[in-house]
């Protein structure tokens, strides 16, 4: 009885243990996928951060630049109200 059992369960046992290793795998390369997904989507998001990055630099550099070329000219009107040129 026991060996008629194992005969007619073999086959069952092989399908399930070969349906394991197919999902097994399935999984694997959905991991991958996935993995490599994620890889992609963090370089390209690391590049627009690097961009903005490099666009708000230039773009307080120059605030600076104005800032300073301002002050210039309030000093310089200021002198000049002070101390207005010789007739």
């Amino acid at each position: 009885m026991v060996v008629v059992a194992l005969v007619t369960a073999g086959p069952s046992y092989l399908a399930l243990r070969r349906a394991r290793g197919a999902a097994e795998a399935e999984g694997e390369n959905t991991r991958n996928a996935v993995s490599d997904a994620i890889t992609t989507a963090v370089a390209r998001i690391e590049g627009r951060l690097d961009a903005v990055r490099d666009e708000l630099r230039t773009d307080v550099r120059e605030l600076r630049d104005w800032q300073t070329s301002h002050t210039a000219e309030h000093i310089l009107h200021d002198h000049n109200r002070r101390h207005p040129p010789a007739n």
